[in-house]
């Protein structure tokens, strides 16, 4: 797990996205994304340490999804919306992550869905995301 954080971190790095990995803050507080700032805030006493990757990913998905860093005067369905697309955001950037050096035959959705945390209602999208990210590599190969 830490290996795939070390390269969320890094593409972030990459992307100029600042990410600041708390270890002060109450194991209650929970992350937060700055868009405008290209900042990430990630609470590292999170009490459950297997959903820090995904944490982390989605708020990249806020920042490269260029998010409103406040959500003040928005609807519940647009706030909704918001944090949905940067959940689909991060998960194809820890598919990309994750999968990078497995092969097909060895991909296994319900393992990444376990060890990631990945909230119900994203498993559907989740396991279409992977079969799409290994068609593209096989037509890459063709």
């Amino acid at each position: 797990m830490q290996n795939l954080i070390d390269c969320l971190l890094a593409f972030a790095k990459q992307h100029q996205i600042n990410v600041i990995l708390s270890t002060t803050m109450s194991p209650n507080t929970p992350p937060a994304a700055n868009p405008a700032l290209n900042k990430v805030l990630i609470n590292l006493n999170w009490p459950n340490q297997n959903q820090i990757a995904f944490q982390l990913a989605h708020e990249l998905g806020h920042v490269l999804n260029n998010d409103a860093g406040i959500l003040y005067g928005c609807t519940q369905a647009s706030h909704n919306s918001i944090e949905f697309a940067a959940s689909k955001r991060g998960i194809q950037l820890l598919i990309d992550l994750y999968f990078a050096d497995i092969a097909v035959s060895d991909a296994n959705s319900a393992r990444f869905i376990h060890q990631l945390c990945i909230p119900s209602y994203l498993v559907n999208f989740t396991e279409t995301q992977i079969r799409q990210h290994y068609e593209t590599q096989l037509k890459q190969v063709d």
